[in-house]
């Protein structure tokens, strides 16, 4: 018995599958979008600390990369995101005002009554 290959323009209507894949990358395509948005946010806050703006990027690349504990304070109900130090004080300086600013905005962890806070330091 011999079958008849289809090309995908020939199908019907509601066997194609064109749509989900237009779909799927639509939303990959806006995940990468929100997390630029965010990392240029983060570049922007921490440019005013550098010496070198243009490296603002590389530096958050190095802090995404650095080990980081977690505590959880019950008590407090807050979450403590202890950043490792990095490689150069000067790094580290700008780190802890990174950190400033985003224990600033109060930030929830998501499903939870914990509040994230974030600092530098070892284990």
């Amino acid at each position: 018995m011999v079958q008849k290959l289809f090309f995908i323009k020939e199908l019907p209507e509601n066997e194609m599958f064109e749509n989900v894949i237009n779909q799927r990358k639509h939303f990959l395509d806006t995940i990468k979008l929100i997390a630029y948005r965010a990392e240029t946010a983060l570049s922007n806050s921490i440019k005013q600390h550098m010496a070198h703006k243009d490296e603002s990027r590389a530096l958050l690349k190095q802090i995404y990369k650095t080990d980081t504990d977690l505590m959880v304070d019950e008590q407090n109900q807050i979450l403590i995101v202890q950043i490792h130090k990095l490689a150069h004080r000067k790094d580290d300086l700008v780190l802890e005002k990174l950190c400033k600013q985003l224990n600033e905005t109060q930030t929830e962890f998501p499903d939870s009554n914990f509040t994230l806070f974030y600092k530098v330091g070892s284990a």
